[in-house]
């Protein structure tokens, strides 16, 4: 069985455990007990975490003795792949193997945040009837990827799980669910995308008008060459070479805001020293 089929029979458990239905729980634990389960496995899935949560809530006797079994199965087999784990190594998923409460109990308070991240993840793809197994697949490929990006930060975690839902449930982004869904998408490429990746090619048309206003609303214009006088003395160093300039406001790419409404009142006159470099501008020639 590989990890994805381990990812599948999770969330039908959890379904089927809110669903009470006992008889079909009892199918899925045989078939787990009779299929081969890597120590590799039971460390990068939820299924450990979901069938502990399963013998701590369930009211069925044969159900909680099947799953204690099955624990108990996967627990030795796991320490004869991997010695270490009785040294006190812990992974993300090992401590609900073991038998020390406090570390179990952090580890599932983990792993139903990363359960419901599932869920989420899944109820975003809105997955149509043939599509439910497929979906299902992706949304924990999906949380495993985030997961891996962003082990040791919980709000990072958190908030990329939220950015890759909000867009998914965008009627504008449904580019993202389409690529998932046919495969165009990988798991891994949409779980590192950005907020910019990941919006509508409307939205990215708009960052960059606005982007590229916001710099021609901000740049300066070019060196402009003046008019050169004589008649007009530099208050700072005496000189009377001097350059006089006329340009218009709009030139100077001022916002719509500050610019006057006549063409008289959006002009500008200013007077350059030659020498020293000071500058004046028309309205009684004061100092800038």
């Amino acid at each position: 069985m590989d990890s994805k089929e381990l990812v599948r029979y999770a969330l039908q458990i959890q379904k089927l455990k809110v669903d009470r239905s006992h008889g079909s729980i009892m199918t899925l634990l045989g078939d787990l007990d009779r299929a081969p389960v890597t120590a590799e496995q039971l460390e990068t899935t939820d299924i450990v975490t979901v069938l502990y949560r399963l013998l701590k809530t369930s009211s069925d006797r044969s159900v909680k003795t099947t799953v204690r079994s099955l624990l108990s199965k996967w627990k030795r087999e796991y320490k004869k792949a991997v010695p270490s784990a009785e040294e006190g190594e812990d992974s993300a998923q090992t401590c609900d193997i073991k038998d020390d409460a406090p570390s179990t109990a952090d580890c599932v308070s983990a792993s139903t945040v990363r359960s419901k991240c599932v869920q989420l993840l899944l109820a975003a793809l809105q997955p149509e009837p043939p599509d439910g197994a497929k979906a299902a697949e992706l949304a924990g490929a999906v949380e495993q990827h985030v997961h891996r990006l962003h082990t040791h930060n919980q709000a990072k975690y958190k908030a990329c799980v939220r950015s890759k839902v909000a867009n998914l449930r965008n009627p504008k982004s449904g580019h993202l669910r389409r690529g998932l869904l046919s495969g165009a998408l990988s798991a891994d490429a949409f779980a590192r995308m950005s907020a910019e990746e990941m919006a509508s090619a409307e939205l990215r048309q708009l960052r960059e008008e606005y982007s590229s206003r916001g710099v021609s609303e901000r740049q300066l214009p070019q060196a402009v060459e003046g008019t050169p006088t004589r008649k007009i003395r530099c208050k700072r160093c005496g000189r009377s070479e001097c350059t006089v300039t006329h340009v218009s406001r709009g030139a100077l790419f001022l916002p719509a805001w500050v610019r006057r409404g006549g063409p008289d009142e959006d002009a500008m006159t200013f007077v350059t020293c030659s020498g020293c470099g000071q500058q004046w501008y028309h309205s009684g020639w004061e100092c800038l």
